[in-house]
């Protein structure tokens, strides 16, 4: 038998469940805010509104379930323990809503790897004292509510077995009401699921066909956007054939990290603009994707980011880089954060001996200078009867990051990004000229490496490509993005591109620089140009020869870590892993009554799956 006091903790237990769980379901509610639109059908809001009640209480529960051995514990500890996981809990759910407002995904093992890298965003240390400050007065209050439940006169017993049956009764609507939109592929209920955390609600489309309550032809659609996870590859396609390369051009690859293309210019970056001037800037070049991995692996491999991890099961070099060793080029990789998340090291850098796996140095900004001093130091130790291939990988306007003396600055201006702080209404521009001024810092440190390859008499035989991995949204679009890896927008994706250097017939390559180009041009590019690469670009690429005069082009394709996007110069259609998809217009919202290209659709899938056997 249990004795009574124990059946006492035990409904207080309860009512501590339902408590939070009312909390829950009154922060989940600031997911749905950021819905392109509000569902505009009885049955979307039903199940917006069953599925918000049903998930917090069902966290709810399970974290009082997994919490229930602390009624065994003395009244003190307990209470302590108790309030304490529970201010535990609705904080990381507090803080998983600032993470979906600014990147429309959920804190998950792969999130929390790249924040704890710096590969998303770095939080200042007026962040961490303001969540500790937060989780601290949340957990004084769960601890005030403990004690005043423990002697309120509360019918506590029939309020919790109320609130158990409403829940019960919500969890089976909301996943009868998925299986069938799931069976139907019915987007207003299905898109849903992913704006709450820790939900999968269920389907049933094997039982659903048995019994006729399928629609085939929408889910035969849906399946064919499905993204497939592969590990074998078929890359290249055939193996490559090469013509002899008698006089190899250098090649200085300048990437900066979350460089927007408006700050491109002879204000914000006047050295970088000042040798594009002599070769040719790419106005409309649209990044492989919205994160550092995504845009560097198109950079570096000529095709989507969706292979990444069939490339890293493999642990598979890029062509262009074994190619480039085949020549005998001096590799130099001088990146300024680390190359282990994402694993370049296993990827892009895979076969590269000795690899320098980042830069030392306490902020951003001394990490790229860091960056300099050292190639710089190994420039200068070459072999000067090889030719040479360098990266360089900057981070300080990831970080909006430069040296407290740094002389140029533009005002008004942010002492420091905290994101908590941002919403909606915030006013751009400090954050802006933030922004400007770190990018101005490192267009003179660009500077010091431009300098050193024109004393050293190789710049006329130096290919320079400058670029950005992806861009940084700053609010553009006025749905409170601040960052990337979030949407699609020109904000997010659209990055500078300039190449200068041997063989650029500027006036030829001029007529094309307004159209639609890409990071995945880079390595056919490189391939057909200087690495005597003959076999056809497809075998190896889904990217074009920026040094012929491009064809018009109607679409690209980007990516994110779950997904992809076709990107023309008025629409977005994003797709989900799952095949679900939206069709968006250039500033992320709804294109209402109009359908997706389903020939460039079908165009863009063969590039997805091309190089899987």
């Amino acid at each position: 038998m249990i004795d009574h006091s124990f059946k006492l903790k035990l409904h207080t237990h309860g009512g501590i469940i339902l408590f939070n769980s009312l909390i829950a379901m009154a922060i989940a509610s600031r997911y749905f805010a950021f819905l392109p639109e509000l569902p505009s059908d009885s049955l979307g809001i039903f199940f917006m509104l069953v599925s918000t009640f049903s998930q917090m209480a069902l966290l709810a529960g399970i974290l009082g379930l997994v919490t229930l051995p602390l009624l065994y514990f003395p009244k003190v500890l307990r209470q302590l323990l108790q309030s304490g996981t529970a201010a535990l809990g609705i904080s990381v759910l507090v803080i998983d809503t600032f993470v979906f407002a600014q990147y429309r995904f959920h804190i998950n093992a792969v999130v929390l790897d790249l924040i704890l890298a710096g590969q998303i965003v770095s939080f200042p240390w007026s962040t961490w004292v303001m969540v500790s400050v937060g989780v601290g007065l949340l957990w004084i209050g769960e601890w005030l509510f403990i004690r005043w439940l423990e002697t309120a006169p509360l019918q506590q017993k029939l309020l919790n077995r109320y609130f158990l049956s409403l829940t019960i009764t919500a969890l089976l609507s909301t996943h009868v009401v998925h299986i069938w939109a799931a069976a139907n592929a019915y987007q207003p209920v299905t898109q849903l699921k992913r704006y709450l955390p820790l939900f999968y609600p269920a389907t049933a489309n094997s039982l659903m066909r048995k019994y006729g309550y399928i629609n085939e032809p929408a889910i035969a659609q849906q399946k064919a956007l499905t993204l497939k996870s592969k590990s074998d590859l078929r890359y290249p396609i055939e193996q490559l054939s090469f013509a002899e390369v008698s006089k190899p051009t250098n090649i200085l690859l300048i990437v900066i990290d979350s460089w927007r293309a408006d700050t491109f210019n002879a204000d914000n970056t006047p050295n970088l603009w000042e040798i594009a001037q002599s070769g040719v800037i790419f106005n409309q070049h649209i990044a492989s994707g919205n994160s550092t991995r995504a845009g560097i692996f198109g950079i570096f491999y000529g095709i989507p980011g969706t292979y990444w991890h069939a490339m890293l099961a493999n642990q598979q070099s890029p062509l262009i880089i074994d190619r480039l060793q085949q020549l005998n080029y001096q590799m130099g990789i001088f990146t300024a954060a680390q190359l282990h998340q994402p694993e370049f090291d296993q990827t892009v850098f895979a076969n590269i001996d000795n690899l320098r796996i980042g830069s030392s140095g306490a902020s951003p900004s001394a990490l790229d200078a860091n960056l300099v001093k050292d190639w710089t130091a190994w420039y200068a130790q070459r072999d000067k009867q090889r030719p040479v291939f360098s990266f360089l990988f900057f981070d300080s306007p990831h970080g909006y990051d430069f040296p407290s003396d740094y002389p140029h600055r533009y005002e008004p201006m942010l002492s420091e990004i905290n994101y908590l702080q941002l919403n909606n209404n915030s006013d751009p521009v400090p954050f802006f000229n933030r922004y400007k001024t770190s990018v101005h810092y490192v267009d003179s440190l660009a500077k010091q490496v431009l300098e050193t390859l024109k004393s050293s008499g190789e710049l006329d035989n130096t290919l320079v490509i400058i670029t950005g991995d992806h861009a940084q949204e700053i609010n553009d679009n006025k749905l409170n993005f601040w960052g990337h890896n979030s949407n699609y927008t020109d904000a997010q994706v659209k990055v500078p591109f300039a190449i200068v250097g041997p063989k650029v017939n500027v006036e030829m390559i001029s007529k094309s620089n307004n159209k639609l180009t890409s990071h995945q041009d880079v390595v056919p590019t490189l391939m057909e140009n200087y690495l005597g690469v003959k076999s056809p670009i497809n075998h190896y690429s889904v990217g074009k020869n920026l040094l012929n005069q491009i064809m018009e082009r109607p679409w690209i394709i980007s990516t994110d870590y779950n997904g992809f996007a076709i990107i023309t110069d008025k629409s977005i259609l994003e797709v989900g892993a799952s095949g679900q998809y939206e069709l968006l217009d250039k500033t992320n919202r709804p294109l209402k009554n109009q359908q997706p290209n389903f020939d460039y659709l079908q165009q863009a899938l063969e590039q997805l799956s091309r190089f899987n056997k």
